[in-house]
């Protein structure tokens, strides 16, 4: 008995009987499919719609700025111990809808821990390298 190594093409091609139309038409969708996979058919711009449901289904982000050696005194209507990153403080910002500014005071400066105070308003702004500072846009 005797074997004989065959690839899988030629056993096919041997043993099968392959329509030709039925290889044309999957190679036809092959480049329709790889074409419209390398050309984005989507327009540049979407038209607006508006939105159906009573829930709002996104939540509203604000852009906060961060002014580093500045601070913003006054108009604090709370203060609180924060980490060692005026990012924390920023966000906690972001998070509160009363707030409309926030100064960031590094820790060593007002005590051992950072102090981040959140502004009911935005005062203005006096330079001072113990701070960062910020306002909701």
């Amino acid at each position: 008995m005797k074997f004989k190594m065959v690839t899988a093409w030629q056993y096919a091609k041997k043993n099968f009987v392959f329509p030709r139309n039925i290889i044309f038409f999957g190679l036809v969708l092959l480049l329709i499919l790889g074409f419209s996979t390398i050309v984005n058919f989507t327009p540049l711009a979407q038209p607006a719609t508006a939105q159906v449901g009573p829930f709002s289904t996104t939540i509203p982000r604000y852009a906060v700025t961060a002014e580093f050696g500045r601070d913003r005194a006054g108009s604090d209507y709370t203060s609180f111990p924060t980490s060692a990153f005026a990012s924390d403080c920023q966000k906690f910002c972001i998070d509160d809808s009363r707030c409309s500014a926030y100064t960031y005071v590094r820790p060593g400066v007002q005590g051992t821990n950072a102090v981040c105070y959140l502004k009911s308003v935005a005062p203005p702004l006096t330079p001072n390298s113990c701070c960062v500072s910020g306002v909701k846009l």
